[in-house]
């Protein structure tokens, strides 16, 4: 299983790698201030956005560590966020059958939960993830100084697989990141920044968060590396989150962001099958929102008008997750209380029009 480093900067990562000179480092083109802690490793710069999460990005990294002499000894550092880590990891998975490899995430998103677990792909044409491999890394890297260059929208995105986690599995932490990460909107309203004298407001409580969520999801991915029960628990919000994607992308929604409405979605479909009240799907919201992220689908640039849950549940039967005229979806119930349940794809047709 995973071993992870939580450090407060990357000035540790040296020690980790170990005295080796058979290291390739695929970054994300965007992180070159932090080039310097990777001089004297092989670089090879990756463009990363969802449009380039392909077959033919694997194909080029391939090619270019060919070029280059990776045999199957060396070690694949991916740094960046959740698109590098997957790319990465499905190519280091599959290269002359699989080399070892290692994560140092740079966004929220990806430390708290896509970097963790092993699960490495690419999409497919419209699908998301549609082709890939469960192979876990040798070790993730994880520290706040690469964060600290993040959009706001970034973050938010990362606060939305936090508050995922901590709704799973754990109701005084779940209290504990909203009160913090409303704290950091605040601060961020009040002085245009989450940083208070180069670090961010509260960062060891981020530490702390961060390490949580990292425990978490490793004690689960233990118990059901290859998803055969427990581990569906971590597709809360998700179901509906690869739909806003798809038929929201004209929009320009991020995965989290695509996560929280997910969430307040799933909570609206237990409500509607009797599973919990109204009082929960209200304090959901009400947190989320306070925490800055969306808890409504988008309003479609080019009509103007939210997009209609019936194209939603239309991209909804496309979902690996469909089982017959089933959906396998994450519906949570009370903090600490989720469900896996197979719900009738024609009682979310039935339901579609409720759920806004």
């Amino acid at each position: 299983m995973n071993k992870i480093h939580i450090q407060e900067d990357l000035s540790g990562l040296r020690a980790v790698i170990g005295d080796r000179g058979d290291v390739f480092v695929i970054i994300d083109k965007n992180l070159r201030e932090f080039y310097p802690y990777f001089a004297g490793f092989q670089l090879i710069e990756l463009e990363t956005s969802e449009r380039n999460k392909t077959l033919e990005t694997v194909a080029m990294l391939v090619n270019e560590l060919l070029e280059r002499g990776a045999d199957r000894n060396a070690l694949i550092i991916g740094v960046g966020g959740g698109i590098t880590t997957d790319i990465v990891g499905f190519t280091a998975s599959v290269y002359k059958r699989g080399v070892k490899f290692a994560f140092v995430p740079t966004t929220l998103l990806s430390q708290v939960d896509a970097s963790i677990g092993g699960k490495n792909g690419v999409n497919f044409h419209a699908y998301k993830n549609m082709i890939g491999t469960i192979t876990q890394p040798q070790w993730i890297y994880m520290c706040p100084e690469v964060l600290r260059t993040l959009h706001p929208r970034e973050l938010r995105a990362g606060t939305a697989e936090a508050l995922k986690t901590f709704v799973l599995f754990d109701p005084h932490c779940y209290r504990l990141a909203v009160d913090y990460f409303a704290e950091l909107e605040e601060q961020l309203q009040k002085s245009g920044s989450y940083l208070l004298n180069g670090k961010f407001y509260g960062e060891e409580r981020l530490m702390e968060l961060i390490g949580c969520c990292a425990r978490y999801k490793c004690e689960v991915v233990e118990r059901d590396e290859f998803e055969k029960g427990e581990r569906r628990m971590l597709n809360l919000g998700h179901t509906f989150a690869h739909a806003i994607e798809k038929v929201c992308v004209s929009t320009g929604i991020m995965h989290g962001e695509a996560v929280a409405i997910g969430m307040v979605l799933a909570a609206k479909v237990a409500l509607k099958m009797g599973m919990t009240d109204s009082d929960f799907v209200e304090e959901l919201t009400a947190d989320l929102k306070r925490t800055g992220l969306p808890v409504e689908i988008p309003i479609d640039p080019q009509s103007s008008k939210p997009t209609e849950m019936r194209i939603l549940v239309e991209a909804l039967k496309k979902d690996k997750k469909v089982d017959g005229d089933h959906i396998h979806s994450i519906l949570p119930c009370a903090l600490g209380d989720v469900k896996d349940v197979n719900v009738p794809l024609n009682k979310l047709e039935e339901i579609a029009g409720d759920l806004r």
